[in-house]
């Protein structure tokens, strides 16, 4: 949080002072003061400050309308009320208007700092997750089917030949992560690979189609449970956990990988290859 760059809005010097006092106290770095909308609009145009404190009277506009403008321009800049206004009604149109969190005058320097911490933890737990999702993922798969076939087991990079798209095997499974973030686990394979696989483990040779197909829900479920785990070990505020599977049959059936941020690998195993894709989403962190 230290390294933070913060753009105070209030037509008060007195309030601008207490708050450049709480802020800089915590390690934050003030790069720039504006008095009205127009000020703060130019100023952030100019500098891009990742965090602005908004008041809600301006002698040019209001906090609601300034803030509405300044993220025309600052996308990724989070914004605070701090404002000794506050009713249920300003509060709605702050969220409306894209405002993260809305703090009432007089401020304490504890509850600013616990504002704006869980604001911007999130992004580093989104961090987090993106370095980490991949091989904890390959890890859960791997150590599954190790254990579970034995033989040659080994994740290669795929790389879809349509966007977003891809072309069933046979028997499709997906299964979402919610949590602080979310996630997606697919994982595609033959009807006659996942046969193969229920019979191994199983160890008996008259498992039909309809087991293997429920033999590959049930092994996709487990695979994005224990990735779930070994992520939530890294970090418990992800609090990540699995949504039931979805299951869909038929080779003439095309997969939606969608726009998420994914990997896609292609599992080789002794049994049959099997396809897998793995994305993960930042959660809604509309409001604090």
């Amino acid at each position: 949080m230290k390294n933070l760059r913060v753009m105070i809005v209030d037509d008060s010097t007195f309030s601008t002072a207490v708050l450049r006092k709480m802020l800089e106290k915590d390690g934050l770095e003030v790069v720039a003061t504006a008095l009205n909308m127009k000020d703060a609009i130019e100023k952030a145009k100019e500098i891009k400050p990742d965090l602005i404190t908004m008041d809600m009277t301006l002698p040019d506009g209001n906090g609601i309308e300034c803030s509405r403008e300044l993220l025309k321009y600052v996308k990724e800049t989070k914004i605070i009320a701090v404002s000794s206004m506050m009713d249920e009604e300003i509060i709605e149109k702050a969220k409306n208007a894209g405002i993260k969190a809305y703090l009432q005058k007089p401020v304490d320097s504890d509850g600013l700092k616990a504002a704006i911490e869980k604001l911007f933890a999130g992004e580093e737990l989104y961090q987090i997750l993106q370095d980490n999702y991949e091989e904890a993922f390959k890890e859960s798969v791997f150590t599954f089917l190790k254990s579970e076939i034995g033989g040659e087991v080994e994740l290669e990079n795929y790389q879809l030949k349509y966007k977003g798209v891809r072309k069933s095997s046979g028997v499709s499974v997906a299964v979402g992560m919610i949590g602080r973030h979310k996630g997606r686990l697919i994982i595609d394979m033959s009807s006659n690979t996942a046969l193969n696989m229920v019979k191994k483990i199983l160890q008996d040779e008259s498992q039909t189609l309809e087991e293997a197909i429920q033999f590959l829900s049930e092994f996709t479920n487990v695979i994005a449970g224990n990735a779930c785990s070994l992520l939530n070990g890294l970090n418990r505020s992800f609090g990540l956990r699995v949504s039931p599977p979805t299951v869909i049959v038929g080779e003439d059936i095309t997969i939606s990988i969608g726009d998420m941020d994914s990997k896609s690998f292609m599992i080789k195993t002794d049994l049959g290859e099997a396809f897998m894709n793995i994305g993960v989403q930042k959660g809604d962190e509309s409001w604090i």
